[in-house]
């Protein structure tokens, strides 16, 4: 019997690290390591369920940055380059490996891994957009959009058409990919505050996902916590997350992935073997780089770890899916019998955590569907649109405005180390705005340079060059990006404003940027300054 509902939605995103000005950027790996180590795997998972007959629904962001890039024929061709790399450095290994039989077998499974990831790569085309695309007609999976570039649109709000012109483009997009229009957003980084509602009722968005506070401290306060959605006064649903079923995977302390049979993410070939055996599947630079060959498990707290045994991890991770079904059953079964409605219970987590961070990532969300398939389960799983449908009378509450970063508010994303971004990124919103109001009935060249100016503005407002920043990881490649979009703003809106576009310079910008093909500049159209 169905007492409730879980609903897994998994954010899918990767700032926009296209370079094909850089020979061998190493930013560029990123994408290439979250595709080899999540989207692929996952994408493995959904059709081998599909294969065995497995009724699932599971709930995806793909941010329009992502999808611009999983589409795009050039850094298609890069990752076949560097999946084919891998390939070839796998087969070395298992040379080289040959005396010493665990290291050996390791070797063999890495081949075999990388040969099975080219042959889905290939099977979809080399377009892994195809496969999601396919989830989602056959019913399977919901993908829901986000805002343009990821920017933390509460920052924004100072100047709404900043935030409109992202939520626009984001939305655009996404019909340009998938066909139809979307039902809900993840908002970048969770994040929310009180002016946002009627701009995503205004682009035709059915709900959004929130940190839990959002919720529980909501006005007035919701009846039923985060076990069901609430409607903000413009009728936009939130849906909490679960901090039960948060900490069991996310906890540094008791979370799934940290369990001492699972995969060691910090020792990788890349760092360890002789520089001239390993050059040629590192930068071309000569910097050290993760292969995603790595041989150890985590072990324990000590430096000296011991081999990885892929059998003992994958009994460790049908043992984490059944503890999770089982905490999700009895969780349900706890709460149903307070609410006048089934529950459901909203399970998000960055999908780059599944495969990325914690190898065994996509072995789990398998084994927790066939587990939540079976009939002892009290629950069903749900996408959050399909909850709405079930049950659209909903509470009316105002959310609280919050994130999911530390301290649930925005302080990760404006601190003394990055708040300097944001008042360049509001002067050339202000300056964009202008244009938008100005060029009523622009020229194609004019046309050209200020939809290009509106991407470098998008691309300057990531959330992911404060996050980096305050981090303190890749802090120069972060100040760079924010620094050259708004340089190349600038140019452009001073050659636009003086009628001295070049031309040339405007077609360069369009083939590094070249996201969102179909961007319109008139999203910015609103008060003129």
């Amino acid at each position: 019997m169905v007492k409730g509902y879980v609903s897994i939605v998994l954010h899918s995103h990767m700032p926009f690290v296209r370079h094909p000005e850089i020979d061998d950027a190493m930013e560029e790996r990123w994408l290439f390591e979250a595709i080899s180590e999540c989207y692929i795997p996952l994408i493995d998972v959904y059709d081998n369920l599909i294969k065995d007959n497995i009724k699932f629904q599971i709930t995806m962001s793909i941010t329009p940055t992502l999808m611009s890039m999983l589409q795009d024929e050039y850094l298609q061709r890069r990752y076949l380059e560097y999946l084919n790399k891998s390939i070839e450095l796998s087969e070395k290994e298992i040379v080289r490996t040959n005396s010493n039989s665990e290291l050996n077998r390791l070797s063999l499974f890495y081949n075999d891994r990388f040969n099975k990831l080219l042959t889905i790569y290939k099977q979809y085309d080399y377009n892994l957009m195809n496969a999601f695309k396919k989830f989602d007609k056959l019913g399977y999976l919901e993908i829901i959009t986000c805002a343009a570039t990821h920017g933390l649109l509460p920052l924004l709000t100072i100047n709404q058409e900043t935030v409109k012109a992202q939520i626009a483009t984001g939305v655009q997009s996404y019909i340009d990919c998938i066909g139809h229009a979307p039902k809900g957003i993840w908002l970048p980084e969770c994040a929310y505050s009180y002016s946002l509602d009627s701009i995503l009722k205004e682009f035709g968005i059915q709900y959004f996902i929130s940190e839990n506070k959002a919720v529980l401290n909501g006005s007035p306060k919701p009846k039923y916590g985060t076990h069901a959605p609430i409607s903000t006064p413009n009728g936009i649903c939130a849906f909490a997350r679960d901090m039960e079923s948060s900490y069991q995977v996310w906890s540094n302390f008791t979370g799934y992935p940290g369990d001492f049979n699972y995969r060691e993410f910090y020792r990788d070939i890349g760092y360890e073997l002789p520089n001239e055996y390993i050059k040629p599947y590192i930068n071309k630079s000569g910097i050290r780089l993760d292969t995603g060959i790595k041989y150890y498990k985590i072990t324990g707290k000590t430096d000296d770890k011991e081999y990885y045994n892929r059998e003992n991890a994958l009994i460790k991770v049908k043992e984490h899916a059944d503890h999770f079904a089982s905490s999700r059953h009895n969780q349900i079964d706890y709460i149903s019998k307070h609410m006048e409605q089934p529950p459901t219970i909203t399970c998000p987590y960055d999908t780059e955590l599944f495969g990325h961070w914690w190898f065994e990532g996509p072995d789990f969300i398998d084994n927790f569907i066939r587990r939540s398939s079976e009939n002892w389960t009290n629950y069903s799983l749900i996408t959050p649109s399909q909850y709405l449908d079930k049950y659209p009378i909903v509470q009316c509450s105002s959310p609280n405005p919050s994130s999911w970063g530390e301290n649930g508010d925005f302080s990760v994303w404006i601190n003394p180390s990055n708040h300097w971004i944001y008042r360049e990124l509001h002067k050339c919103a202000e300056a964009m705005i202008r244009l938008a109001n100005t060029y009523s009935s622009p020229t194609d060249t004019q046309r050209r340079a200020l939809n290009q100016a509106a991407r470098e503005l998008m691309l300057a407002e990531s959330s992911d060059w404060p996050f980096i920043i305050k981090n303190n990881t890749t802090v120069e490649y972060a100040v760079k990006r924010v620094n050259t979009h708004l340089e190349r703003f600038n140019k452009l809106y001073e050659d636009i404003t003086k009628d001295s576009i070049d031309i040339k310079y405007v077609a360069s910008l369009e083939e590094l940027d070249n996201i969102f093909k179909n961007i319109d500049y008139e999203v910015y159209r609103g008060n003129i300054y």
